[in-house]
């Protein structure tokens, strides 16, 4: 495996940790327990977007090296 699909792979399991975590912290908002944890999973998702964005501009940035 060469370094740039080492670096692809992590940020999209990176995305997939964000989208989790946002998951997760909307979950726990749904039980009550404070506005916070609505910017959190809201903020996780935004940060999982721009992750994939990143990714995919770095791909196309990258294809021609070897």
């Amino acid at each position: 495996m060469n370094l740039r699909l080492v670096h692809a792979i992590l940020i999209l399991l990176s995305a997939a940790l964000a989208v989790v975590f946002g998951i997760w912290c909307l979950t726990v908002y749904g039980r009550g327990d404070g506005v916070a944890n609505l910017f959190a999973g809201v903020a996780a998702f935004a940060v999982s977007c721009g992750l994939v964005v990143y990714d995919s501009w770095f791909l196309r940035k990258t294809r021609t090296l070897r």
